[in-house]
């Protein structure tokens, strides 16, 4: 099992010694490298781009249309779209989805998009989650997140949106 190549880096690997490398972190050369799409056997693609193209052979196409350029729109179009992208991440990954979330660097809006996605799955709190990706991807947010707060405000709304449904049963 491939778990890493210069391009992407498995996130999320499965349970156990059975199944498929579940989430992907890449780059724009792991996302247009069919080779690689193929041997990871990756059908779910996040593009946290505005504009690179998708392979063809990707069935589930999503685009996150963000730019990393450090203004504070763009990091509130990525707080604004995180419910909307997680919700597709989840129900994609349920699905038994081969998924790899990519932008130009792997480094920032994939990462960034990766991190609320465990957040949401695990309830982990979100330093934790950034810490563990930079774990297994040292590229990720460097030098810093440039995200973090589009990542801290979606950690934010979960964590109310939980408290609210605990609280009206």
């Amino acid at each position: 099992m491939i778990e890493q190549n210069q391009d992407a880096t498995l996130i999320l690997a499965p349970l156990g010694a059975q199944g498929t490398p579940r989430l992907w972190l890449g780059n724009k050369k792991a996302a247009a490298d069919t080779e690689f799409l193929t041997r990871a056997g990756i059908d779910v693609v996040f593009n946290c781009t505005k504009d690179l193209p998708f392979a063809a052979q990707i069935p589930h196409q999503y685009r996150v249309p963000v730019d990393d350029n450090l203004e504070p729109q763009e990091i509130q179009n990525m707080l604004a779209w995180s419910p909307e992208i997680i919700a597709k991440l989840m129900k994609e990954y349920k699905r038994g989805g081969v998924i790899l979330v990519h932008c130009h660097a792997g480094m920032q809006r994939s990462a960034a998009v990766v991190a609320m996605f465990i957040i949401a799955l695990t309830g982990q709190p979100a330093e934790k989650v950034m810490g563990f990706i930079r774990y297994k991807r040292p590229i990720a947010f460097f030098p810093e997140a440039n995200f973090k707060q589009a990542i801290l405000g979606f950690e934010k709304q979960l964590r109310a949106e939980m408290h609210s449904r605990t609280h009206n049963i």
